[in-house]
């Protein structure tokens, strides 16, 4: 009982000897992050190109529908998403949980699977800003 005492008691100096003459016990290290020049540290570094392309990280719910292009090629959507990146996208391609099923002169369609159900969602051109 003594020892335990004695070993407690110099474990407490041994503590209160290592305390920082700050307002802390426990010292804190400060660190900023610089974004200029660097990557977004929040986008996947694996699985961009190889599970879509580079719009396979894009949520549908987080883009807008910008305007569409049509030619002899099909159609093309312009959209942004969240942080104003701009994308094209036509049929086929990949986004996060679904693929591009459809563009007509008025909206892009999606089709999202999630729990093995299939949903689809609709981005419409705003009235008024559609141009021909």
């Amino acid at each position: 009982m003594v020892f335990h005492d004695v070993g407690s008691l110099i474990t407490f100096l041994l503590i209160i000897n290592q305390v920082p003459s700050t307002d802390s016990l426990f010292p804190v290290e400060r660190y900023e992050y610089e974004p200029a020049g660097r990557r977004d540290p929040f986008v996947p570094l694996i699985g961009l190109e190889l599970g879509g392309g580079k719009t396979g990280h894009l949520s549908p719910e987080n883009l807008r529908l910008i305007g569409i292009l049509w030619g002899d090629r099909g159609y093309y959507a312009l959209v942004k998403d969240g942080q104003d990146n701009g994308y094209i996208l036509k049929r086929g391609d990949r986004v996060a949980g679904g693929h591009v099923s459809e563009i007509n002169r008025q909206a892009i369609i999606f089709e999202i699977m999630h729990a093995g159900v299939v949903t689809k969602y609709e981005l419409r051109l705003q009235e008024g800003k559609e141009r021909r």
